[in-house]
């Protein structure tokens, strides 16, 4: 019966994986690919402090998107255990979790930081939102946290052996860190000072409208405000459960069969909410922002698909009166 039991869930953790985790990873991609359109084709978004950031953020997603989460929910649907195919996976893949998973929150955290200042009645505080000042900083946490990431690369070594998916550190010093560090202090910590500054920033664009700045500045400001601050509590709730089981899974010393199949399914339901973490930005903006709906729609169908569809339409166009031509 208990080997039944346990064979029912792993074939539940594969099934789930198969038809929830990689439809749920297709459409997160989709959404940072959106996101990174839409911010690089307006020029509001390209002048604006803010809305880089949170287009280097998006970038820092799809990157995880891509070369990291593709490849733990293939390995969990199909039972891959990649470390046969690449010699360093697992060093590879730390290698890209640790900084872009840090780098992105840092990002969303600048984000709000700068709309903070960005709101603020100060003049003096109104100048730390700047574009010039926002290439610097991402240049300097892009180094940095690439720099911490190498130590990932160079600790995680190895394939847990109660879970193909996950990769374990052969230090026990570095596994403390990362447990009680990482994923409990550093990804809590930036969350919780984008959050007190999110409700500064939010009391601030309360108050834009009584200011002499520009309306139009006012309505950005107060868009990217509330984009932020929606992002910020959708990063809270997809990624305090995964960070949770996570932890739990590294400390985890229960080598009972029962255990370990219900913790690898666990962890399977939360690597998937945690995957929205990292690829729900497009759709969370379009949810709380109606200017950003029409700035959407106005890249997408507007630019792109109407221009591919001029595309196709000129040369059959230039075919016919080819013909025509001719046949005259």
């Amino acid at each position: 019966m208990s080997a039944e039991y346990i064979a029912s869930l792993y074939n539940a953790r594969i099934q789930f994986a198969r038809y929830v985790s990689i439809p749920t990873w297709f459409i997160c991609l989709l959404s940072e690919l959106f996101s990174i359109i839409v911010f690089l084709s307006l020029k509001t978004f390209r002048q604006s402090s803010c809305a880089f950031y949170l287009l280097i953020m998006s970038v820092f997603n799809l990157i995880r998107l891509v070369f990291s989460t593709s490849v733990v929910v293939i390995s969990i649907a199909f039972s891959i255990n990649w470390t046969s195919v690449l010699i360093y996976y697992c060093q590879i893949r730390n290698l890209i979790v640790a900084t872009c998973v840090i780098s992105a929150i840092t990002m969303l955290c600048l984000a709000i930081i700068d709309q903070y200042f960005a709101t603020c009645t100060r003049q003096r505080w109104q100048k730390w939102s700047d574009i010039k000042l926002a290439y610097r900083l991402t240049i300097i946490v892009s180094i940095f946290w690439t720099s911490h990431g190498v130590l990932y690369m160079i600790y995680f070594r190895q394939i847990s052996p109660i879970n193909t998916a996950v990769c374990i550190p052969i230090n026990p010093i570095f596994l403390q860190y990362h447990v009680y560090g990482y994923f409990l202090t550093l990804s809590n910590l930036f969350p919780l000072i984008a959050v007190i500054f999110g409700i500064m920033s939010y009391r601030n664009a309360r108050t834009l409208t009584t200011r002499t700045h520009p309306l139009i500045r006012h309505e950005l400001d107060k868009q990217l405000t509330v984009m932020v601050l929606v992002e910020i509590f959708v990063y809270v709730c997809t990624y305090l459960p995964y960070s949770i089981t996570s932890g739990f899974l590294q400390l985890n010393t229960n080598r009972n069969p029962v255990v370990l199949a219900q913790l690898n399914l666990i962890n399977a339901i939360t690597l998937t909410i945690n995957i929205l973490t990292n690829g729900s930005s497009f759709y969370t903006y379009i949810c709380v922002s109606r200017r950003f709906r029409r700035q959407a729609k106005y890249v997408l169908y507007d630019i792109y698909i109407n221009r591919f569809r001029q595309n196709r339409i000129g040369p059959e166009q230039i075919t016919a009166h080819f013909v025509t031509d001719n046949a005259h």
